[in-house]
């Protein structure tokens, strides 16, 4: 019989692989489509439902108001531990630099002072909208806060590490409008993550933490 395979073996399972991940993906967007629901946004407090049909009142950040940032880092910890750390939410200070301090109010909300442009500071409130331990931790402002905030820390075990991945968005106070958003607490918001990440995996991994 002719043989009319003309692609490597390795070349197939690539192939394959990418017809997988195009599944998932393509299954993904038929859900959002449908349900009009992305659990993603939903952890952030975050709507892109404004053109007139539906409105999310909760969403801390409007759709297209606030700036989007996102990083990983490995860390060579469990998950379990580097969530409990981060669900002490008063010690995080200790790695967010431009954070001076977190007072924790009720088990779900805490109050944020954060350091801003020309030496001033921000306050405003917070509540935990999603609480997976181990897995997840999402926030929001509440509304009427000085900065419209949302935010979520992601744990995923990877072998002997642990991926971390962090996902901030916010809408500058009006009297900070007329500035550069990203220059809200003085450098790149990808750059201040990014930092503030090593940060903590320095302080954890070198059992720093108890």
């Amino acid at each position: 019989m002719h043989d009319s395979r003309n692609v490597s073996p390795a070349e197939r399972r690539l192939s394959l692989a990418a017809g997988i991940a195009a599944v998932f993906a393509a299954a993904e967007l038929l859900y959002r489509g449908i349900t009009g629901f992305c659990p993603i946004y939903s952890a952030l407090g975050v709507s892109t439902a404004d053109n007139g049909e539906e409105h999310n009142d909760g969403a801390s950040v409007p759709y297209g108001k606030g700036v989007r940032a996102e990083e990983t880092v490995m860390v060579a910890r469990p998950a379990s531990e580097l969530y409990e750390f981060w669900r002490r939410l008063d010690t995080l200070p200790r790695f967010m630099r431009h954070v001076d301090e977190v007072t924790v109010l009720t088990p779900t909300r805490s109050r944020w002072r954060v350091r801003a442009p020309i030496g001033s500071r921000i306050t405003w409130e917070a509540e935990i909208i999603n609480d997976v331990p181990g897995k997840v931790l999402a926030w929001r402002s509440l509304p009427g806060s000085a900065i419209a905030h949302a935010g979520s820390v992601h744990f995923e075990e990877r072998g002997d590490r642990t991926e971390v991945r962090v996902v901030l968005e916010y809408a500058p106070p009006a009297r900070y409008v007329g500035a550069s958003i990203a220059r809200l607490s003085g450098e790149e918001p990808q750059l201040q993550i990014a930092e503030d990440l090593q940060r903590f995996k320095a302080i954890v991994e070198n059992g720093a933490y108890a």
